[in-house]
């Protein structure tokens, strides 16, 4: 892998919730991209990771820190500066594509906004090669949205963000709703056009065995902050955050006598409130680990290892 394509620095994006409580979404989280690879982005339902993801590519104002893609600033008053080299795969294939529209004209929408082709024929050769390049045919394209299943949605998606052939896309949980199979193929293709194009991924889901399958390094987040960060076979051979042991313990064994023989992480306690958050560990409410200090003082992201971060108090995460 070469140099950092997207650096993120102290990243926060806090939302007001009535009129004088602050909702965390993401709170302080850095991190950094590299060209060509996929980094996974996992934690259950609420942690910040879609809110991270929309920040990121520019579509909310960060509320402190700082996104560099490409040594650029990214931010929504940059306009369209940076639209040709980023784009988004949205989670629900039946919101994201608008049902009024042929797919023709949504794939052609960023062609035509951005002056990308010179004539109509240019065009449909375009929307036919965008098809194409996600399983699709050429006569796909005068139909409409509700005329095609939801891999098939999904692939259009795909092919939309790819149509203004940008570096880095941001998969918010793109397979969350399709059925396992229909998983597969849509994981199998990412992975084809990545190879093809050279496309960087920020890959935003809750399964770890999908994110497993496609990430080159794996971020984990609770309540809006990163806890572990490691490459992904480094990351479910040695898990060192007691949040994220929790998650692999969870992952389902296909070999029954080895399921029923191993020890599962049952997490107690309450998960803690993002809205106006006590000082200390965010996790140390649901921890079995737990020490006067966590409830003192947050821990910091630190480097157990080589490329393997972790943010926790015990003596096996500092």
């Amino acid at each position: 892998m070469a140099g950092a394509l997207l650096e993120v620095n102290g990243l926060s994006r806090y939302f007001t919730v009535g009129k004088r409580k602050t909702l965390k979404a993401v709170d302080g989280v850095s991190m950094r991209i590299y060209r060509g690879e996929t980094l996974g982005l996992v934690g259950e339902s609420g942690c910040g990771k879609s809110t991270l993801g929309r920040t990121v590519i520019g579509l909310y104002e960060p509320t402190a820190g700082t996104v560099r893609f490409d040594g650029m600033p990214v931010s929504p008053k940059r306009g369209s500066s940076l639209a040709l080299r980023m784009q988004m795969i949205f989670q629900d294939p039946y919101t994201s594509l608008n049902p009024r529209m042929k797919i023709s004209d949504i794939l052609a929408e960023g062609i035509d906004n951005h002056r990308l082709v010179r004539s109509k024929a240019e065009r449909s050769k375009r929307i036919a090669e965008l098809l194409e390049s996600v399983g699709l045919s050429e006569e796909h394209a005068n139909r409409y949205p509700h005329e095609f299943s939801g891999g098939q949605r999904q692939r259009i998606c795909i092919a939309r963000a790819l149509s203004v052939r940008p570096d880095f896309i941001i998969a918010d949980e793109p397979i969350s709703s399709l059925d396992v199979s229909i998983q597969a193929q849509v994981i199998n293709l990412m992975r084809d056009l990545q190879d093809e194009m050279g496309l960087t991924y920020l890959f935003i889901a809750h399964d770890m065995s999908v994110v497993r399958c496609i990430s080159n390094r794996i971020g984990v987040m609770y309540l809006g902050s990163l806890v572990e960060l490691a490459e992904s076979e480094a990351l479910f051979a040695k898990p060192t955050h007691p949040y994220t042991q929790a998650l692999l313990s969870a992952i389902p064994i296909p070999d029954p006598s080895e399921e029923r023989g191993r020890h599962r992480i049952m997490l107690s306690g309450a998960v803690r409130s993002p809205i106006d958050m006590p000082p200390g560990c965010r996790f140390a409410s649901r921890c079995q680990a737990r020490t006067k200090l966590c409830d003192e003082r947050e821990p910091e992201l630190r480097e157990l290892a080589p490329g393997h971060f972790c943010a926790c108090h015990q003596s096996n995460c500092i």
